[in-house]
């Protein structure tokens, strides 16, 4: 298990897992599609995190990725 702001670009990796239990980050990864069981790719890491979750893309600061539990 490793943590979304530390994998490899363009690799798919499946989140398994949150380190925060700030309610209000929660809420956010869950509308933005990031629950456990979900294949994501991290596609860049400057200036911010892009993501890439099936046909969508977001960006996530660095906070935001270190709290990501990938596998």
């Amino acid at each position: 298990m490793n943590v979304l702001s530390t994998i490899e670009i363009g690799q798919p990796k499946t989140i398994v897992g949150y380190h925060t239990q700030d309610a209000t980050l929660l809420r956010k990864l869950v509308t933005l599609g990031m629950m456990p069981g979900i294949e994501i790719i991290l596609e860049q890491r400057f200036p911010s995190y892009i993501i890439k979750l099936g046909h969508t893309r977001t960006s996530i600061d660095r906070e935001t990725a270190e709290s990501i539990f990938v596998q």
